[in-house]
């Protein structure tokens, strides 16, 4: 679907939800666009022309989802629509994923499941609209928990930049999604407790994807829990 918006993008209103939020400012202001950080859902009015989340941890019920003029736009860490759910930057991990994916969509009532920005296009419309569905960060062996967290961020930057410059040009192209669907269930501190029958290699990736700060890796001897803490020689 090909959406014809607002002509002059500086005069678009933003608002933002989520934890992630200060990975859209650049971009905004990049393009004198107005936005505001919304605290709750009931801050969702139709002032807004769009709602953009990344960082949320419930799911937006329907009835805000058609407030703003044009939706709320949602980012997450996959090839959606494989990898739906939570922890998409450990899953992409744990899965020997050489790449982290973000994609930009439009939510839906259904969990990650709204349109994604459209990949096949005529030759016509490639001329004047991005194709912006995914945006993919390649993942190093050597990359610690700090470093993925670097990267999740600086892909979204650039999914949401990409995002603003088709609709720089007067445009918004949406698809539905394809594929086979996933689902990741959720982590928890419990995530972090090592297993000793891994591989080395195994045990690296479920070492790096820990924060050290707020749930380090860790295991237990003679019932005492033994915290690692780790870094990568430069």
């Amino acid at each position: 679907m090909i959406q014809r918006i607002i002509e002059d993008i500086d005069q678009l209103k933003i608002g933002i939800l989520g934890f992630r939020g200060n990975c859209f400012v650049l971009a905004l202001e990049k393009y004198g666009i107005e936005y505001t950080f919304l605290r709750n859902l009931d801050e969702i009015t139709d002032k807004f022309d769009f709602v953009v989340e990344s960082g949320l941890y419930d799911i937006i019920p329907e009835k805000y989802l058609s407030i703003p003029k044009y939706g709320v736009i949602g980012i997450h860490e996959s090839p959606m629509p494989e990898g739906k759910g939570h922890a998409p930057l450990q899953w992409a991990v744990l899965n020997n994923r050489p790449n982290l994916t973000v994609s930009l969509y439009r939510l839906s009532a259904k969990v990650d499941a709204g349109e994604l920005k459209l990949e096949d296009l005529t030759a016509e419309d490639r001329q004047v609209i991005m194709d912006i569905r995914n945006q993919n960060v390649e993942i190093s062996r050597l990359d610690t928990y700090t470093e993925l967290e670097e990267k999740r961020q600086s892909g979204i930057q650039e999914c949401f930049s990409k995002f603003l410059e088709e609709l720089d040009k007067g445009v918004l192209v949406l698809r539905e999604q394809h594929g086979a669907s996933s689902y990741h269930k959720k982590r928890t501190p419990a995530d972090s407790c090592l297993d000793s029958t891994q591989s080395l290699d195994s045990l690296w990736d479920n070492i790096r994807i820990c924060d050290n700060q707020y749930y380090p890796a860790h295991f237990y001897v003679d019932g005492k829990k033994i915290i690692l803490k780790y870094e990568v020689e430069k």
